[in-house]
């Protein structure tokens, strides 16, 4: 299955897109999650991490977003939907930030 230039595999979620970018997420550790520095929410891990790379565009990782969902789903793993909307609004307030950035 493939959403945008995200491949899903039964191992993983990897980037299938540009050739000289890698980013892959493995199956077994999608829904690892990370607390937030500030306050007490909760937000997966390797979502954050997409976001953190510079050459993804915000159109990959909107992709991302829904193969993360599909591919958590095909695992059978644990998925909090809280956690999954923190991790979001979360993923917006850093969009945010860098076009703040950018202004600048």
């Amino acid at each position: 299955m493939q959403f945008g230039n995200w491949k899903i595999t039964e191992d993983s979620i990897a980037w299938d897109g540009n050739n000289f970018q890698r980013f892959v997420i493995p199956a077994k550790e999608l829904n690892v999650t990370r607390q937030s520095v500030i306050g007490d929410s909760a937000f997966y891990e390797w979502i954050l991490r997409a976001t953190d790379e510079d050459w993804l565009t915000q159109n990959d990782l909107y992709d991302l977003n829904y193969a993360f969902v599909y591919a958590i789903a095909r695992t059978d793993l644990e998925f909090n939907y809280e956690i999954f909307d923190a991790t979001l609004e979360q993923q917006f307030l850093l969009f945010e930030e860098e076009e703040d950035d950018d202004l600048e």
